[in-house]
């Protein structure tokens, strides 16, 4: 077994680039349950294979989600263990995640989210008549990538429209490394306050919208403001940056594979597509967190009570033995993938972002043609040490855009 206190290696992230770092095909052949030191000096255990993270996503009575999915990445040593959030349910365990979770589980059944379906497609349409207007190249991450969902979630938890603008303003600056630190510290400060100020307004004046809803379900114990709060800057966190990065990078990816690229757009691969799409990439990368709450055995490994294990997502969906051929991107494939995740914490929103990714990439595919990258390929700024893999910049020309 190897030794519980010292790490061999610092956590693989180098992306080549839609492939996993390639030392994840050797971990997982000789080491599959491996000690290594993180960027937030966390050590950790790294869990490579499929059967391996479906088992440690799948028992949330073995292991904790009290540390978050990115404390590895991102986090404070000192704050691991920490109580919860209100409202992040993400970081909450057994009861009281089922309840958070359970609230909301409505607002994103397929039936609900179907409901924002022309409001997606308008916005989705609205972008693109902008570049027919545009003379590129342009920067598709800012200029489609980052809108199209900020706007959406904006709709699902009612921003007033006269906000929305500002609403996306502050959200896209807190994921662009353009703005200085403490610039985007500011914009998250503003997200707070504003969120804090939305969630007081729906308490005082109802709509229909979700944080109104789940203000008005007759309940035995109805949500507070910090509840509604947490939740809200949740939806944002986890449901905007994600789907922005999948817009972008799949259509990088899918510029690459011009023979899947079409198929986008055929009928016969609109049920698989977009779930391919996601194993393929796996943009929650680098491993996401639990915390064991006894000593178990992962892999011929014994885990003790209190460390931490990282499931590594973007290698387990492309070990052999789940498919043998998983390197290959295949829109006609339909898997059991951990792309949304799996088991208690599964992706909420995974409804949401299917629909979200099936009506912007073949629209953009559709509609803008002779769509290219025009930037050199060893200059596109990868985000290998983010929490959501995907593009910090990608500038793209066309030919023409068509109605």
């Amino acid at each position: 077994m190897p030794p519980t206190s010292s790490p061999t290696e610092a956590l693989p992230t180098q992306r080549c680039p839609f492939d996993p770092d390639p030392r994840y095909r050797t971990l997982r052949e000789e080491s599959p349950i491996t000690r290594v030191s993180t960027p937030a000096g966390i050590d950790v255990w790294l869990v490579t294979r499929y059967a391996d993270a479906q088992r440690v996503l799948g028992d949330g009575a073995s292991f904790s989600n009290i540390d978050s999915s990115s404390s590895h990445l991102m986090g404070d040593k000192d704050a691991l263990g920490a109580p919860p959030p209100p409202g992040v349910l993400l970081r909450h365990d057994g009861d009281a995640h089922s309840r958070l979770r359970l609230r909301l589980a409505r607002e994103f059944m397929i039936k609900r989210v179907a409901h924002l379906e022309p409001f997606i497609r308008r916005v989705v349409a609205e972008h693109i008549d902008r570049l027919a207007a545009t003379s590129g190249p342009i920067d598709l991450y800012r200029a489609f990538g980052l809108p199209v969902p900020a706007l959406v979630i904006s709709e699902l938890l009612g921003v007033p429209e006269e906000d929305r603008e500002k609403f996306e303003r502050f959200t896209a600056a807190q994921v662009d490394l353009r703005f200085s630190l403490e610039e985007r510290q500011a914009a998250a400060y503003e997200s707070v306050t504003f969120f804090a100020q939305l969630v007081d307004a729906k308490l005082k004046n109802p709509g229909d919208d979700l944080i109104s809803r789940l203000i008005l379900e007759p309940t035995e114990r109805p949500m507070d403001a910090a509840e509604l709060q947490g939740i809200a800057m949740l939806l944002l966190a986890a449901g905007h940056d994600t789907t922005a990065n999948m817009i972008t990078l799949g259509t990088h990816a899918l510029l690459q594979h011009p023979k899947e690229a079409a198929r986008l757009l055929d009928p016969a691969t609109e049920a698989t597509a977009v779930d391919e799409l996601v194993r393929y990439l796996s943009i929650v990368h680098n491993g996401v967190l639990r915390k064991a709450v006894a000593d178990l055995e992962i892999g011929g490994v014994t885990v003790r009570a209190g460390e931490h294990v990282a499931v590594v997502l973007e290698s387990a969906n492309r070990d052999a033995a789940f498919l043998d051929d998983g390197d290959d991107l295949d829109l006609a494939r339909s898997s059991a993938h951990l792309g949304f995740g799996y088991g208690p914490h599964q992706c909420l929103g995974q409804h949401l972002a299917r629909l979200e990714l099936r009506i912007a990439l073949p629209e953009l595919f559709r509609r803008v043609r002779g769509l290219r990258v025009v930037m050199p390929a060893d200059e596109i700024p990868y985000k290998n040490d983010a929490v959501v893999y995907g593009i910090r910049e990608l500038r793209v020309d066309w030919d023409e855009v068509v109605a």
